[in-house]
């Protein structure tokens, strides 16, 4: 059964001025309810001081002394004698039993619960169980009050423990009655009651009046949608009001007219998006938050063994099998509303790589994004990758080589021509040293194609998972006869438990002494040299930091070239090698340089 929209609104604020008048009146009742208890509470624990000090005061204005007998009775007698023909105890006892709405009785018990005064004299030297102290009533929940309150009535106690020195001989115990505070949680109910019953039967009188004015124009807005539903756009809205009503009229009508122009686009642009989907070569699928298929690309349902036209605006459990690998992944992402990858997912004879991209906006679904990626094809682009990185580190490394082989060659070409102009004119001595140069500078070329030849020739790599930190301890012991010489301090800080990396000892041992060697060369004056290691970000991390004289800025793009050297007996080949070997072993070499400061490299290496 529909209801209608006016009696739904008369309804709907009926129920929320219902919901109201519940959640004040819980709440009144919760806050009356803990009041009426702590009230009893602390008038109950008033009275036990009260006549506490008034059992003090009746033992110690007693003429006759406390019995010195080693019965355990005299003592308990004594007192309730005393405390019988205490006339001020007994007048506090009836004033307060007659006055009170929730006390029920007054006592005062020795500490075997013998009774040694009470308001109801008949109870002297009866044994009285002691009952619940109403201080668990008190700190319960709200529930837990309610259910002692409305249960069979029960007693409860505040108590006070009477000492003489460190030695207890009573106690005063005042009971309060469950019924007592229930009977007057009841008046006040009764009360509020009216209250609300009136306050809910004016709202839902005053919501029908209001429902019926406020909803009469949306008759005829009604009829105006319907009319749009069924593809009239030109026939407008009739109604003639200034309100809100009649401003929502008006955007409507410019709705249909532009509905109506827009036809056309919207026909375009469907075949238009249509197109591009079918271009697309990526392996995706979108899906809405109802895991129904909004788009698809070709590639994607030829992996999925289906048609985009069999599978647009399904769901996806609808298209693919209830033991699919896929249904899974899609599930847990929306689950866990993020980014879910699995590697190795078996789609249609084929092993693919699957993320699923949970898509929000302000904490809204927005629906997933279902990317494919073959292994195969990130394999080769990575593999691509890695050899155009490795071409650029050798035209880095060789960038020297042309300067190098240039500068013989012109010698060679001027002297060439010298020895031809002496030649022509007789002059021997002048073409012995012509020649003399010639052959010099042939020597030099022939040594620098040699070294170019030695540093390219194919190394064999044996990288194997080892520590690198007996490597360190080898290059420190074969770098302290240079550090000595040159008052160098060379220290090593170690991170503890660093992962294996895979290394070719002999390999990672020559890179890592050039430049432990070059850090002492560095530092005339000597100084310290420092060897640290680290784990960052999945790579081993070694450090090497002198305090020498620095690299120039000028000079800093040039400090890898091969040749490139600022010693006067330099080759100009050892930090090249020590490039060459990061390269070999995966790696990544960075330094950072402060002329006056010292110079520090980084060197980076996968964790094996």
């Amino acid at each position: 059964m529909t209801l209608r929209l006016k009696t739904r609104l008369t309804l709907t604020i009926t129920t929320l001025v219902l919901v109201v008048l519940s959640i004040v009146s819980l709440f009144t009742i919760i806050t009356f309810t803990r009041e009426q208890i702590r009230t009893t509470y602390e008038g109950g624990d008033l009275i036990s001081k009260q006549v506490y000090n008034q059992v003090k005061q009746a033992l110690s204005s007693e003429p006759t002394p406390p019995p010195s007998d080693p019965d355990p009775e005299a003592t308990p007698n004594y007192i309730r004698d005393v405390l019988r023909q205490d006339l001020g105890l007994q007048a506090l006892f009836e004033s307060t039993t007659a006055f009170s709405q929730t006390i029920v009785y007054l006592a005062v018990t020795d500490p075997h619960h013998h009774v040694l005064a009470h308001s109801d004299s008949s109870q002297l030297g009866q044994t009285m169980p002691q009952a619940e102290n109403i201080l668990a009533l008190r700190n319960a929940d709200f529930l837990t009050q309610l259910r002692y309150i409305n249960g069979p009535p029960k007693n409860y106690e505040v108590t006070s423990e009477m000492v003489a020195g460190d030695r207890s001989f009573g106690t005063v115990r005042v009971a309060m009655n469950s019924a007592l505070i229930k009977q007057q949680l009841k008046q006040f109910l009764s009360k509020n009651l009216y209250v609300a019953g009136f306050s809910l039967l004016f709202a839902t009188t005053l919501a029908a009046v209001f429902a019926q004015v406020l909803l009469n124009p949306l008759t005829f807005i009604s009829a105006g949608l319907e009319r749009m539903i069924q593809g009239e756009f030109t026939k407008p809205i009739d109604l003639k009001r200034r309100d809100e009503f009649g401003l929502v009229s008006l955007k409507l009508n410019e709705i249909g007219q532009r509905l109506e122009g827009s036809r056309e686009e919207l026909d375009a642009l469907k075949g238009n998006f249509g197109q591009i989907v079918k271009s697309l070569e990526e392996k995706i699928i979108f899906l809405n938050p109802e895991r129904r298929i909004v788009l698809m690309s070709p590639s994607s349902a030829q992996l999925l063994n289906t048609s985009v036209e069999a599978s647009l605006g399904r769901r996806l459990n609808e298209v693919l099998t209830a033991d699919h690998p896929l249904l899974g992944l899609v599930e847990t992402a929306f689950g866990v509303k993020q980014t879910v990858k699995k590697e190795d997912l078996h789609l249609h004879k084929s092993k693919v790589t699957a993320r699923v991209h949970y898509l929000e906006e302000n904490h809204q679904p927005m629906g997933g994004l279902v990317i494919f990626e073959d292994p195969e094809t990130v394999a080769k682009l990575e593999n691509q990758f890695e050899y155009a990185k490795k071409l650029s580190a050798l035209s880095k490394l060789t960038s020297g080589v042309a300067h190098e082989v240039k500068n013989p060659l012109n010698a060679i070409v001027i002297h060439l021509e010298l020895l031809k102009s002496q030649v022509v004119s007789q002059q021997a001595e002048d073409a012995a040293r012509s020649l003399d140069v010639i052959t010099q500078e042939i020597k030099r070329l022939d040594r620098v194609v040699r070294n170019f030849l030695n540093f390219n020739r194919p190394v064999d790599v044996r990288l194997k998972k080892e520590d690198i930190q007996p490597v360190l301890q080898e290059v420190v012991t074969l770098a302290q006869s240079e550090a000595r010489q040159r008052d160098v301090r060379i220290s090593v800080q170690a991170t503890d438990n660093l992962p294996p990396i895979q290394l070719d000892t002999d390999l990672m041992k020559q890179c890592l002494l050039n430049i432990v060697l070059n850090g002492c060369q560095a530092m005339p004056k000597g100084g310290a040299l420092n060897i640290s290691t680290a784990l960052h970000n999945g790579s081993l991390e070694l450090r090497v930091q002198d305090e020498g004289v620095g690299i120039p800025l000028e000079n800093r793009e040039k400090v890898f070239n091969l040749y490139y050297t600022t010693k006067e007996n330099g080759s100009g080949i050892g930090l090249a090698t020590v490039f060459k070997v990061v390269q070999l072993h995966n790696g990544e070499i960075e330094f950072e340089s402060e002329v006056g400061k010292g110079t520090t490299f980084t060197l980076k290496f996968p964790v094996a």
